[in-house]
């Protein structure tokens, strides 16, 4: 966040598109101060403010946000859109490319999300800010037992059925294990890698599996 205060510090504008990485409700505390404090956008009861935060954000609602950036502003011609979600399906993302490759005058977005999971031609459009990392399992995955691991997944599964949890804990699981094989050697662990690649694009789809997704993770690892 500090990389965006002192750009804007330095230039006095804004980008267009921001895509900002990190703990989602930290991010987006820091990011409305940024933009009442040095921006001098009204947050509150501002009809040029939208903010929407999803565990999912799935084709419908892009569609709604990009017939809102369209609807003429009520104010001094800028209009500012924070998406907070912790997944953005493949077809919102198209469906947002088009808004990005041609934003409307004095509009700016702003996506918060926990990973960096965005598509490359969606992306490269945006400017990425990157904060610290989302927590991460304590113990060693690889390290553990079957037992463990099993109870692990159990537990992070239970978690999301109690609404206590999202589908992004499960992906922290996923990303201590990537992170885990890659410190082990990626050529002696290249199976286990794809593995892990095909598992990320499971746990993307509507309505995975989670449990079962994670099970066979920890069982092939």
């Amino acid at each position: 966040m500090q990389r965006l205060i002192d750009s804007y510090k330095k230039s006095g504008n804004l980008h267009h598109a921001y895509f900002l990485v990190g703990d989602t409700e930290s991010v987006f505390s820091d990011l409305k101060s940024f933009l009442e404090n040095e921006v001098g956008i009204n947050t509150t009861g501002n009809p040029d403010f939208w903010h929407g935060k999803y565990n999912t954000l799935n084709i419908e609602g892009a569609r709604v946000i990009a017939e809102s950036q369209d609807r003429k502003d009520f104010s001094d011609g800028r209009k500012v859109f924070i998406i907070q979600a912790d997944f953005i399906t493949e077809e919102a993302q198209n469906s947002l490319l088009k808004v990005f490759e041609e934003p409307t005058a004095g509009t700016h977005f702003f996506i918060i999300s926990p990973q960096d999971n965005l598509l490359p031609t969606l992306r490269s459009r945006m400017q990425v800010i990157s904060q610290k990392s989302i927590k991460s399992i304590k113990s060693k995955v690889l390290e553990m037992g079957i037992a463990d691991r099993l109870e692990k997944v159990k537990e992070i599964t239970d978690a999301i059925g109690d609404e206590d949890a999202t589908k992004q804990d499960a992906i922290t699981l996923l990303n201590q294990i990537e992170s885990e094989l890659y410190e082990a050697g990626v050529e002696k662990n290249h199976k286990a890698l794809e593995i892990c690649e095909l598992t990320r694009v499971s746990l993307y789809d509507r309505g995975a599996p989670v449990k079962m997704i994670l099970e066979n993770l920890v069982l092939s690892v």
